[in-house]
C-alpha cells in the first residue's frame, strides 16, 4: 500500500504564516512611505516588530520549530528591519537633503550591520561553541534586529513630534544610525525575555505595567517609543556589566 507524505495539522504552520504576513506588512510599509504616508508606515513597522515576537512564541508554544521556520524568520527580519526600515529612514530624512549621499551611506551601514547580526545569530544557533563564555545561553549577542530597527526609527519619531530632522539634524542622524549598527554587531550580552520567569506575586504589577505602557503607546505613541529606546540604550551597559560579573563569580 502506497502512503503519501506525513501530514501535519495546520496549526503547525501557523508560525510560518505569521512570519510571511510580517513580510507583507513590511513591504506595505515601504509602499505607503513612498506614497508620503510616513505615519502609517511607522505603525506598520511597529506591527511587524510585534509579529516577529508572536511568531517565535507561537512556534515554541505549538512545538513547531523547524529549520525552514528559522530561516524564514531570519529572512523576514532582514527585510523588515534591515531593508524596509533603512529605506523608510532614507526617503523620509535624507532623500531631499543636501547630504543625501552621506545619508545613503549611513543607512547602508545600518543595513549591512543588521545582515551581519542575523548571520551571526544563525551560525550561533547551529554552533553553540562560538558563543563566548561571558554569555548566558539565553542572552542575545549585541542588539537584536527588531530592537535595532526601533532604535534606528528614533529620528522619525522626532519627525512625528514636529521636529524638523531633515532640515536641522541630518548629520546627528547619520552618526546615530552608524552607532546603532555598531551596537547590533557588538559582542556584548543583551537581555532576552524569551524564557523570562517572574514570581507569581509579581503577576499583577507586571500586568498593570504592561497595560500602562500600552495605554501610553495609544495616547502618546512617539514619545513612549522614544522613552523606551532611551531606557533600552541606558540598560545595555548595565546589563552587560551585571551579566559578566555574575558569570565571573560562578566561575
Amino acid at each position: 500500500m502506497i502512503t503519501g507524505p506525513p501530514r501535519e495539522p495546520l496549526s503547525k504552520s501557523l508560525p510560518n504564516i505569521v512570519t510571511i504576513f510580517g513580510i507583507c506588512v513590511g513591504l506595505t510599509a515601504v509602499k505607503v512611505a513612498l506614497q508620503g504616508n510616513i505615519t502609517v508606515a511607522l505603525y506598520l513597522l511597529i506591527f511587524a516588530m510585534i509579529l516577529d515576537v508572536i511568531d517565535g512564541g507561537l512556534a515554541r508554544a505549538l512545538q513547531s520549530e523547524s529549520k525552514i521556520g528559522a530561516e524564514l524568520d531570519t529572512l523576514a527580519d532582514f527585510f523588515n528591519f534591515g531593508i524596509a526600515t533603512p529605506l523608510i529612514i532614507y526617503f523620509t530624512i535624507f532623500a531631499n537633503s543636501s547630504a543625501s549621499s552621506f545619508g545613503w551611506i549611513s543607512v547602508m551601514v545600518f543595513a549591512v550591520c543588521c545582515a551581519l547580526r542575523l548571520a551571526r545569530f544563525n551560525v550561533s544557533q547551529n554552533d553553540k561553541k562560538i558563543v563566548s563564555k561571558d554569555f548566558n545561553t539565553n542572552d542575545f549577542v549585541g542588539v537584536p534586529a527588531p530592537a535595532l530597527a526601533c532604535l534606528g526609527l528614533s529620528p522619525l519619531f522626532f519627525v512625528m513630534m514636529g521636529v524638523d530632522v531633515p532640515e536641522h539634524y541630518t548629520i546627528p542622524t547619520m552618526i546615530f544610525l552608524v552607532i546603532c549598527g555598531a551596537l547590533a554587531v557588538g559582542t556584548f550580552p543583551t537581555i532576552s525575555l524569551k524564557d523570562a520567569n517572574f514570581p507569581t506575586s509579581m503577576s499583577l504589577p507586571i500586568i498593570l505595567s504592561i497595560l500602562a505602557i500600552l495605554a501610553c503607546l495609544i495616547v502618546f505613541p512617539w514619545e513612549t517609543l522614544l522613552i523606551g529606546n532611551a531606557v533600552y540604550l541606558l540598560t545595555l551597559p548595565v546589563f552587560a556589566f551585571i551579566r559578566r560579573s555574575t558569570l565571573k563569580v560562578k566561575k
